[in-house]
């Protein structure tokens, strides 16, 4: 049996992907910014901020659930997001995506610990459908087929 010194353990580590998600949101928009460049798909920017603040109000969201003992729940969400951030990072691996990958990493950590037996398909259908937000919002801004 997890103690309650595990389950804070891993809603202190889901908090810390929270902040790590937020802070590369802020720097992306703050490196957007900087360059003062016009895209030729003006929806991707406003798409990526959105979606990476999703990423960290679902980890957010998460620490409460894992606080609240609604675990299966929580890792649900803790692998969906995982599963986005990661395949974001991997695109963006040359601007904002180390930050992405660290915060992927984290928010998998604090899944590994939670909810030990719940079942499996529901994670995989939250990974699948964050990766599928990701591509369908990439495909909707024109990046993958044009606009």
């Amino acid at each position: 049996m997890i103690t309650s010194v595990a389950w804070r353990r891993n809603a202190v580590t889901a908090m810390l992907a929270s902040v790590a998600a937020a802070a590369t949101d802020g720097v992306y928009y703050g490196f957007i910014r900087s360059q003062d460049a016009t895209s030729p798909n003006a929806g991707v920017v406003p798409f990526l901020i959105a979606y990476i603040a999703a990423v960290a109000l679902i980890a957010a969201l998460s620490v409460w659930l894992i606080l609240s003992e609604h675990r299966t729940i929580a890792k649900t969400m803790l692998v969906a997001a995982a599963a986005g951030c990661g395949a974001l990072g991997i695109l963006a691996i040359f601007s904002i995506g180390l930050g992405l990958l660290i915060t992927a990493g984290l928010l998998a950590m604090a899944a590994l610990g939670v909810a030990p037996q719940a079942s499996r398909l529901p994670q995989l259908a939250g990974a699948l459908g964050a990766i599928g937000v990701l591509v369908a919002g990439f495909t909707l801004t024109g990046v993958f087929w044009g606009s």
